[in-house]
């Protein structure tokens, strides 16, 4: 009876999963490349006439990954990747579990715990993995791809001896998986090559001879694919994999292999624990130390292969973690093959138990940031269709701008995707607000106009060349204004400077400032007028307290800009709650002008 419930409970986990990641995946907001892939297709609707063609136009101009065909259907059908992306997840969760230990995981409740623990451990074992999983293309690449991959290992775990037409079926696979990515196609095929040769079995060797064949040509068809030399705008033909490997040195190839273990980090912990608890244990009969000896040399062959895959990487053009998923997949099925030698069933349920904290903390932080963003997207959207051809687009960022764990962030911030998307609707330009550590007062779009007086009348800056300073720090801010500002006077001698304003404006036309002007600074011969205030938070209260300067005259209004949103006035204890995600400015106001106080960026 236990052990039925217990089951029901896997099957309740598993459907669990795959909901939350197809719920995600259906509200990914349009972005990334569905632009390219709009803008190469036209925009037409699927036919297998242009399914065909856009796989030859990638192949030979792009990426001739096998993985881009899925991308296409992915844009192409509104529910292939909701479909497909949970599908592949389970099948990489099931791979690894087999992988592991070897055999179906259906008959014995001990392998379904064992297959739990791994549907929720790929969550910190992949690292980085949710913004590569809910992206279509990212996903179709390199999550699709890996699930073949693994499949293409499974058949040689469970070592079983085929028939001949089975071998031709497992050459045809192996061309598909060497197509799948070209980071782990030399590994993948030099393995195949050392099982066949390793195998005393002459099936089981033949079975994985065909296996190496498939894989060896797959790998070529995409290493030597026109399209190689036009990807990344070409990076790849300008630079020989030899120069690249001689341009990252020693050094840089020393942080990938860095950047390799921070990323299986987890999943090597969690083996040096069960190692640790299995020389703890009682000494093992004979047969239990083959067992172990076997778990510990899948885990010494997954290691090595995943540091002959970070070498490949040494000449790759473009770097991330994504390309770190096939190693930690291989450590974490090492880790399944320890542990379900030296582990009882009751020392299992730790594991369990880590598993669905993983999901329910994946799913917390997953379901409510793609809802919100989903409403984001089709308001950007809408508003793009209504634009009209030949006018500035200007739109706000999404609450996530950069890339995180679960998000690959707002398209919108790459200056190139923002041409794209210019001319896929026709428009002059497409101005982007957002948070930009770098920009002025923290916001892209700002920009810093001195409004000026001299004698006699001459022409002046028309922007300040200021020096590097983090957007809201607004003390360093002050010393580079007033450093362009002696720079100046140097420059435009004799003519003499006998007022300056630091203004700042917003490239959106739309935007409504609390007064005429935003003042940073005033500059006299005799003084530099400027204010700079703080804003403090109690540890997690959502409280926001402002201190004002000292210098500050009591006849000012004190004033919290959400900027391009709303400002309000504060009374007299000077506190706010963020109401919104964005850029806040806190502003001391005369009716005509603000002085900015400070600067930062909040959460609503």
């Amino acid at each position: 009876m236990w052990s039925k419930i217990l089951r029901v409970l896997f099957v309740a986990y598993v459907v669990a999963t795959a909901w939350h990641i197809g719920w995600v995946v259906h509200h990914e907001p349009f972005g990334f490349d569905a632009w390219n892939v709009a803008v190469d297709t036209g925009a037409k609707p699927l036919t297998v006439g242009r399914f065909f063609d856009y796989w030859k136009l990638e192949y030979t101009h792009s990426n001739p990954r096998l993985g881009q065909t899925a991308t296409y259907l992915g844009y192409k059908l509104e529910w292939f990747s909701v479909v497909a992306t949970p599908a592949a997840y389970l099948a990489i969760s099931l791979a690894v579990t087999m992988i592991g230990i070897g055999r179906w995981p259906f008959r014995r409740g001990r392998d379904l715990a064992l297959w739990a623990f791994v549907l929720g451990a790929l969550w910190f074992a992949l690292p980085q993995l949710g913004k590569t999983l809910f992206c279509r293309a990212y996903s179709a690449n390199y999550v699709y791809g890996l699930a073949l991959q693994l499949w293409f290992l499974v058949p040689l775990r469970l070592a079983r001896a085929p028939a001949t037409w089975k071998c031709v079926l497992y050459g045809v696979l192996g061309v598909a998986a060497g197509m799948c990515n070209e980071h782990t196609g030399p590994t993948l095929c030099a393995f195949m090559a050392g099982f066949a040769w390793w195998q005393a079995n002459p099936k089981i060797s033949r079975f994985a001879r065909f296996g190496a064949l498939g894989a060896a040509v797959g790998f070529a068809a995409i290493f030597f694919a026109p399209g190689q030399g036009q990807r990344y705008d070409g990076a790849v033909a300008k630079i020989g994999l030899v120069t690249r490997l001689l341009q990252r040195g020693v050094t840089g190839n020393v942080e990938i292999v860095r950047d390799l273990i921070l990323g299986v980090a987890p999943v090597l912990g969690l083996i040096a624990i069960v190692a640790v608890l299995a020389m703890a244990g009682r000494d093992p009969e004979n047969r239990e130390r083959d067992a172990r000896q076997s778990a510990v040399r899948l885990i010494a062959i997954a290691m090595v292969a995943a540091l002959a895959m970070a070498a490949t990487i040494f000449v790759s053009p473009k770097l991330g973690p994504r390309f770190y998923y096939g190693s930690a997949c291989l450590l974490l099925a090492g880790l399944v093959a320890l542990a379900d030698i030296v582990l009882s069933d009751r020392r299992l349920v730790p594991l369990v138990a880590l598993a669905l904290i993983s999901s329910i903390y994946a799913a917390a932080h997953t379901v409510p940031l793609y809802g919100r963003l989903a409403r984001a997207g089709a308001s950007r959207m809408a508003e793009l269709e209504v634009t009209r051809p030949g006018n500035v687009f200007i739109t706000d960022s999404f609450e996530q701008i950069d890339e995180s764990w679960w998000f690959l962030g707002d398209d919108f911030r790459d200056p190139k995707k923002r041409d794209l998307v210019a001319t896929y609707f026709g428009l002059s330009g497409v101005v982007f607000h957002a948070y930009d550590a770098n920009a002025p007062l923290g916001l892209a779009g700002a920009r810093f106009v001195p409004v000026y007086k001299t004698e006699p009348a001459a022409c002046f800056e028309t922007q300040l060349p200021l020096g590097t300073f983090k957007g809201f720090d607004m003390q360093g801010l002050h010393q580079e204004v007033k450093t362009a500002i002696n720079l100046a006077r140097a420059r435009i001698a004799p003519t003499r400077l006998d007022e300056l304003d630091v203004t700042v404006e917003l490239d959106d036309p739309r935007v409504d400032l609390p007064r005429k002007r935003l003042v940073v600074a005033k500059w006299f011969p005799d003084r530099y007028e400027s204010y700079i205030g703080a804003i403090e938070r109690q540890g997690r209260s959502t409280t926001r307290k402002i201190i004002l300067p000292k210098n500050l005259a009591p006849d000012f209004q004190i004033v919290v800009y959400q900027v391009g949103g709303e400002a309000r006035t504060l009374d007299s204890t000077l506190e706010y709650v963020p109401w919104r995600s964005g850029v806040y400015w806190v502003l001391a106001c005369h009716p005509d002008e603000c002085f900015v106080l400070a600067a930062s960026r909040q959460g609503g």
